[in-house]
Order: C-alpha cells, then structure tokens, then sequence
C-alpha cells in the first residue's frame, strides 16, 4: 500500500470550513516525492483542480480543499418554490483523489503513481480514495474557537435512521438556526431546507425526507383542514418516482444525486396557494410536521425530522409596510424574517459636470449676440445611489443571535411583491448586548442599499 489516509472530512460538510485530508506514504522516502491531489464533481471527468504537495517534516501531506471547493458552488434561488426544489448549486457531491509522485533521483523525470500501489507500472491519475465522494454544502458553521474543531457538526442536522420502519424519534432537523415559531404575512413567501436521503447510498438507513403535512387551526386552536404532499419527482423532489416505494428498492437509495441530497420545501402562504393549497378561511397558525416512511410505503406518524409553527402577523404596525429580507444563512440555504417597523429611503445624487462659456465662438455670422438661454454650468452625468434603513421589532435573546447570519451573510435579497431583488447590506457595526440582568428585549436597525442602483442620467 503506498498512501494511507489517515483523516478526512465527514459528509455533509461545509464548503467555507477547512476541509482537511491528512495522508501519510510509504514512499517519501523517495526522491523529489510529492503527494498529489485530483477533485471532480461526482458524476464528471472534468478535473477542478490537481494540487501537489510535499511531505511536511513529518512525512504527512495536510490538504485543505474547502476554499477550493467554494468556488465551485453557488446559491439555488428557490424563494418561490412549489412544493420541492432539489439542489443545483449550493449542494454538490465531490470526488477527491489521491496519488503521488517521485523520481530515481534528484535530477530525474518523475512519474505518477496512483497512491495505490508502488509498483514500476505507473497509472496516468491519483486514484486512492477515502470515500466514494464527499457531500459539500456552500455553508460556513466552522468557527476557530468552536468546540467541534475543524469538522462541521452535522449530527445536529443530519441523522440517518432505519428506512421505512414504524421506529419513532424526534429531531428539527431544518438546515437553519431560526426559531420554530415564526409570524408570517400572508404576502410573504418562505422556503426550509433539509438533507435528504444518505451520503453513501445505503440501502436500510438514511435521514429519509418522505412526507409533508400541514395543520390549519383557527384562534381557538381547532383543527380546520390538514394537506399533505410526498417527496417525489413529481412534486420537484426525489429520488422516488412514486409514494409506495421503499428506501430500499435501488430505484431510491441508488437513485440519489447532487440534487436530491437536499432539498427546499415552499411554506410560505404564496408558496403554498402557487402548488395548490389556499389558506382556508378563518385560520390563525399553520403546523409543519415532516415525516418518514413507514414499511408500508406511507407516513410514519412517530418519525419526526422536523416540526415548524407559522403564526398569522395580525399585528400591522400602523401600517408599515416591512421589509422583507431573505439570505443566504451559515448553511448555505435561505432563512427569512420581515422588518416590521419604520422603514426610510433616500437618494444621494452625484453630479458630473463642467462650465460653458457663454460667449458664442462657434457664431456664423458676423456678430456674437448674448443668448439668455446659454447654458453655463452643464451637468453630463447624475450618479443616483438609494440608502434604506429598516427597524425590526423587539426580538429575544435567540433572534437577535439567529438575526446576527444577516448582517454577515455576503447574499441578501429583498421581496418586493413577487419579485425578489439582490440588496447590499452596509450597516458598518453590529453591538451585540448580552446583559441577561437588563436587557431582554432586542432591536435591530439595518441599513442596506440595491445591488442594482438606479440608471444613471446622461
């Protein structure tokens, strides 16, 4: 055996962290040896990136792919989604490759091995792999003083249980730190994110995301109608193609792909009435309960991945409008929350311009005659930059902490009706103030401006 890998990243993971393979070798010995890495999307032979390295004083070889694996994601824009949208972009399956590569000596070619055997016969690409590939989020919940090191926590978001089985637990295990009980407006679209499936294709275990059901209540907390809706391809999800078939029928587990390891669902009410289900009359909150499957191909009642309450906002606040703002959280998915309070705009203008004469030098005729509509100072280019401001309403100590993610997410956007347009945060100072004696209630002001600016005026 030549390359031993003797620690890599557990999957999911995220792709902002530091993703960390440690390798050592029986080989290095040799001259001018280097480890050398391959990455490719899983499903694909077009290469990312190959990175050589040479053993560290210790003989072992640290790579650290997270900041290249980034750049090979992106955002799914699913705000508007009917009942499921898999992942394109913020969530793609990696292959990572090893080899390795010496010479006969300090002057001579060297040759390309493939980390798996150290015979004279050369392969043309690293091959020693670790795991089949690696599930990357385009997150970042890695900090340098967090306890869980260098590796993302995800047993917090994802726990692979026996497939279609009547076994009950309990989890909330929605990609995001918001809180589980949210006021909604009826105006405001919402999305939840959730791994699905298992990172290995394995048959009998996997975080199987089947079935969604909705609860309507009314004031007095009575039931007035449920919907329910699967995880199929024809609902926009997947793998399965149809509600009765096992996890463990291949056409499930070994159907999974990029996509299919996570997935958005649409709850908000114009998410909702766009796939179908209208808010009944007289309702006052909506339940969200997700589901697994039982082994008879419907709902486990008793197997619960998440729970979610969204309470009607009857509260307008003289009217206010809002700002809605939705962003990219430490997950790599979206979170949502309306600033209920004052909201203000307001336009700077810079203007461009330069003096005229108002003496005709270019006359024909044979006189220069004084004209009192000359112009003298001319303005060429008017630069217009709108700056707004919106105030949330009193928050609590948990969100005010979830609220942080917006002032640092790098992706924020703002609903203005049916539209979702990119905004740039520009709040410069975030104070926290966490006096649990004095303080306990929050309030948040946050300045933002269009990523998209007005025309300028020519």
């Amino acid at each position: 055996m030549a390359i031993t890998i003797q620690q890599q990243p557990t999957s999911p993971n995220m792709s902002n962290n530091d993703l960390l393979w440690v390798l050592t070798s029986n080989e290095i010995a040799e001259p001018q040896y280097q480890y050398v890495a391959d990455m490719f999307e899983s499903g694909s032979a077009t290469l990312i990136q190959r990175v050589k390295q040479q053993p560290n004083p210790s003989g072992k070889g640290v790579f650290n792919f997270g900041n290249i694996l980034t750049t090979q994601l992106d955002s799914d824009n699913v705000w508007k989604t009917q009942y499921l949208s898999t992942s394109s972009q913020a969530n793609k399956d990696f292959v990572i490759k090893f080899g390795e590569e010496y010479g006969t000596s300090v002057s001579s070619s060297v040759i390309l091995y493939n980390g798996i055997v150290n015979s004279n016969t050369a392969s043309v690409a690293p091959a020693k792999t670790g795991s089949a590939f690696y599930t990357i989020t385009d997150g970042l919940v890695d900090y340098p003083n967090a306890i869980e090191g260098f590796n993302f926590n995800s047993s917090s978001f994802y726990t692979e249980e026996v497939a279609s089985t009547t076994a009950t637990f309990n989890y909330q295990h929605n990609l995001s730190n918001a809180p589980t009980t949210q006021v909604v407006r009826e105006s405001d679209y919402m999305t939840l994110a959730f791994y699905n499936g298992n990172m290995d294709n394995n048959p009998t275990e996997a975080q199987d995301i089947f079935y969604f059901n909705i609860d309507w209540y009314d004031a007095t907390g009575a039931l007035i109608i449920s919907n329910n809706f699967y995880n199929i391809v024809a609902n926009g999800g997947g793998p399965r193609t149809l509600t009765g078939t096992l996890w463990g029928d291949i056409s499930v587990y070994g159907g999974q792909d990029n996509g299919t390891r996570l997935i958005n669902v649409g709850i908000g009410i114009p998410n909702l009435a766009n796939a179908g289900i209208p808010t009944p009359a007289g309702w006052a909150y909506y339940t969200l309960t997700v589901n697994s499957q039982d082994d008879g191909g419907i709902d486990n009642s008793g197997g619960v991945w998440a729970e979610m309450t969204f309470v009607k906002d009857t509260n307008p606040y003289c009217e206010y409008q809002g700002v809605r703002f939705t962003w990219k959280n430490e997950f790599g998915v979206w979170d949502y929350y309306t600033f209920k309070l004052q909201s203000d705009a307001s336009d700077s203008i810079e203007r461009i311009g330069y003096e005229k004469t108002n003496v005709p030098y270019n006359t024909t005729s044979n006189s220069a005659l004084f004209n009192v509509s000359n112009r003298g100072s001319k303005q060429f280019v008017n630069k217009v930059k709108r700056r707004q401001n919106a105030n949330s309403d009193w928050l609590n100590q948990a969100e005010a902490d979830w609220l942080r993610e917006l002032f640092f997410s790098t992706n924020v956007f703002i609903q203005d009706g049916e539209n979702f347009e990119p905004v740039v945060i520009t709040s410069s100072n975030l104070v926290e103030k966490r006096n649990p004696r004095t303080q306990k209630v929050f309030q948040y002001q946050i300045e933002f401006e269009q990523a998209n600016n007005k025309r300028n005026r020519l």
